[in-house]
């Protein structure tokens, strides 16, 4: 928890309440009705004890901010991968020239949940953070602690090491489901998401995208999904989460914010495609979920546009809705990127769906991941739509498995 934001009081109840659950090997275990209730007691008195007079005051400014509202692409558009991340290492706006900017910025905290670290520039700059005095805390995966394909008995990952001999904390969910978010959030303030791992790959090859946001409240929403898991090392659904603020506004923008496993993320995907009245376009390295195939068949009868851009690999995949939608005569392709089509973004009419979340039953039901809603922000609609144009005109028409020909 926020260091600036922790009174006395507020320390002496952490304290006991992390004394009082015994919370070294909670995992994936689930909590008793006995630990669920003050846990759910402390969040409530967290949020009660600050005040709300400043946290408006803050948001009200951050709204005001040109800058509330970044958005970051890389530059994967030649089929080449090592043309891509030529083009990108030399963007000074990529999303990892992005992230570098915000961590180096930080004066008090950097609390980040991130599926992939391995990036020599991320790690220096948290290093670099922790370094100049900045409180830096992160969650990873299981999976990602050892050395690439060295499997969970291999040698430890050397910046993970890096990491941890320079003082900062790693903690890992330790369990099968995926802890599949890439979000950080400085100083209370501003959170950096999206689709980006941190790794050379992710941040220079695949086609991937990243949202800088200064708000407040989303930053509280954010570090309260933090706290559960790097805290209390909760990472299923019990107890269920209570997220502060659901919907921030930024700026004239309206943010909702979602949190897997079983938050209420796919519910709320389906029930924007419900609501689609001119088109439907997505770029999605998975997109599985049968319910989502449905709706957006029914929408084509309705005359509502439809286009989507399948990452080559998982959209050849026996559960991919890549050959049941093309077999039904819809616009939808595969990438043309060498390396991957990394984005889980929906445009549904003027509306951006994006974050970790890929469109599947383990995204909802396993994986920890977060993903936003974003409406009425029409320079984000517009650099979103730019991005799927980009993609697309890449992209290969593909061809159907046999089982659908």
């Amino acid at each position: 928890m926020k260091k600036h934001w922790l009174s006395p009081l507020q320390t002496s109840l952490v304290s006991g309440l992390l004394a009082c659950l015994s919370l070294t090997a909670c995992g994936s275990a689930s909590l008793s009705p006995a630990q669920m209730a003050p846990y759910s007691a402390q969040l409530q008195n967290m949020q009660a004890m600050r005040s709300p007079a400043t946290l408006q005051a803050q948001a009200q400014a951050q709204s005001r901010s040109n800058t509330a509202l970044q958005v970051s692409f890389v530059k994967a558009y030649s089929r080449n991968t090592a043309e891509n991340e030529a083009v990108t290492r030399k963007d000074p706006n990529s999303p990892g020239a992005m992230l570098v900017r915000l961590i180096d910025s930080a004066r008090q905290t950097l609390d980040g949940s991130f599926y992939d670290i391995d990036s020599a520039l991320i790690v220096e700059a948290l290093i670099r953070a922790q370094k100049r005095g900045v409180r830096v805390r992160l969650v990873t995966d299981s999976d990602n602690i050892t050395v690439k394909n060295s499997g969970p008995q291999g040698p430890p990952r050397p910046a993970i090491v890096a990491l941890k001999k320079a003082g900062i904390p790693v903690i890992d969910d330790q369990r099968s489901g995926i802890m599949h978010n890439k979000f950080i959030v400085a100083d209370g303030q501003s959170v950096w998401c999206g689709s980006t791992n941190l790794t050379d790959t992710s941040l220079y090859s695949h086609n991937n995208n990243a949202l800088v946001i200064n708000s407040v409240q989303l930053a509280e929403s954010y570090t309260n999904e933090f706290v559960r898991l790097f805290t209390y090392r909760i990472f299923g659904p019990n107890p269920p989460r209570t997220v502060p603020y659901p919907r921030v506004q930024v700026g004239s923008a309206t943010v909702d914010v979602y949190f897997s496993p079983r938050g209420g993320g796919q519910e709320a995907v389906m029930r924007e495609l419900n609501n689609a009245k001119k088109r439907i376009l997505f770029m999605t390295f998975s997109l599985t979920d049968k319910t989502a195939g449905d709706i957006i068949a029914q929408k084509q009868t309705q005359g509502v546009q439809i286009a989507g851009v399948f990452d080559s690999w998982l959209g050849a995949g026996k559960y991919s809705l890549f050959s049941p939608l093309k077999a039904d005569g819809m616009d939808v392709r595969k990438d043309g990127n060498e390396a991957l089509l990394h984005h889980k973004v929906i445009i549904v009419d003027d509306t951006v769906i994006t974050g970790s979340y890929n469109y599947s039953n383990n995204a909802e039901n396993s994986n920890n991941e977060n993903f936003l809603i974003i409406r009425n922000a029409p320079a984000i609609t517009a650099a979103y739509l730019q991005e799927f144009d980009r993609v697309r005109s890449v992209s290969r028409p593909g061809a159907v498995r046999p089982e659908f020909q």
